[in-house]
């Protein structure tokens, strides 16, 4: 079994108009409400899962749910060049939910070269450097002059933002999917969205995406080896606090 840890209340104008995720009133277990080790949790909430799937593959549906549901909210299509800031797991998700929706070109970006190449193995048609290599640059010359049609920003830092929105890297037209949940102000004037005329798609957590990637999982459709890179046994749990406040080197071995 997984567990779907948003929940909500049904009844709001979000939750009748297909747009639970962001319920008027949601509550995310762990967050927003209890949840933790140990749950109580409504049937509704309780997915089942095929026998096909390993317990280690099953730990990834959620964040496989999010590059689901953010590039369904960036109508990713056929002809679409993907550019992608951030290339860690969700970032690596998004690439992958990318090609498996038809995305022409990919493009992802990170000042990590181990992480450049994970992702390559994951979908990416280029990968740029942004410590070593002028970004807009790059983005130019893989794309023609033409920019990419729809950019996530998938590492959420301050200023990472304002950074996707260069000119020379979205496309008039194109679409900009910021990820995370950075507070601090950017730099960002309606210049630069009106004079593209820009569509900014927020997206957050997923909505109906479950099923069908446990689904998608259960048939091979999704690469997982490498995805995940460190694994806790769950007598030893209290590495995993210990990993989120230690840079630990990457394992492939359960």
């Amino acid at each position: 079994m997984v567990v779907d840890y948003v929940m909500r209340c049904g009844e709001c104008y979000q939750c009748t108009h297909g747009r639970e995720n962001v319920c008027e009133h949601v509550l995310v277990r762990g967050s927003g409400t209890d949840g933790g080790w140990h749950w109580c949790v409504e049937e509704p909430y309780v997915y089942r899962i095929d026998d096909r799937i390993s317990w280690k593959d099953a730990a990834l549906i959620e964040p496989l749910t999010i590059g689901e549901h953010s590039t369904s909210r960036a109508r990713i299509c056929g002809d679409d060049v993907g550019f992608i800031l951030g290339t860690g797991t969700i970032g690596t998700i998004i690439a992958q939910a990318c090609k498996l929706k038809g995305a022409k070109t990919v493009i992802c970006c990170d000042i990590s070269d181990s992480s450049l190449e994970r992702c390559r193995s994951f979908g990416a048609d280029y990968t740029v450097n942004s410590r070593t290599q002028d970004i807009v640059e790059e983005v130019r010359r893989i794309t023609e002059g033409h920019g990419c049609t729809v950019a996530f920003d998938a590492a959420c830092f301050p200023g990472s933002l304002t950074m996707i929105m260069q000119p020379g890297i979205v496309c008039n037209a194109g679409r900009v999917v910021p990820m995370g949940f950075c507070t601090q102000p950017e730099k960002i004037t309606q210049q630069m969205i009106n004079g593209r005329e820009l569509d900014i798609i927020g997206t957050r957590m997923s909505l109906n995406q479950w099923i069908p990637t446990a689904q998608r999982m259960a048939e091979g459709g999704y690469r997982m080896d490498g995805l995940a890179t460190t694994f806790v046994k769950f007598s030893e749990i209290d590495r995993v606090f210990h990993n989120i406040v230690t840079r630990i080197p990457r394992s492939r071995k359960p």
